[in-house]
């Protein structure tokens, strides 16, 4: 191998080394211990209240047959 090989993965050693160590560098730096789940709990509770309420056609439709 010729010297500009060597000299091409000695620069490259450099820039892998960041592009592997900042990525776990930040993960380890913020670690997320669970995932939070309240905001989509509350948004599913929301639409079974609003699916268990009937509309005002079904009202309607439910009316006359009682």
């Amino acid at each position: 191998m010729s010297a500009v090989v060597w000299a091409n993965i000695l620069l490259a050693l450099p820039f892998l080394a960041a592009f592997i160590g900042v990525p776990l560098w930040l993960t380890f730096k913020r670690p997320e211990t669970a995932p939070d789940h309240a905001e989509a709990r509350a948004y599913l509770r929301a639409r079974s209240a609003l699916a268990a309420t009937p509309t005002n056609q079904q009202a309607q439709r439910i009316k006359p047959a009682a």
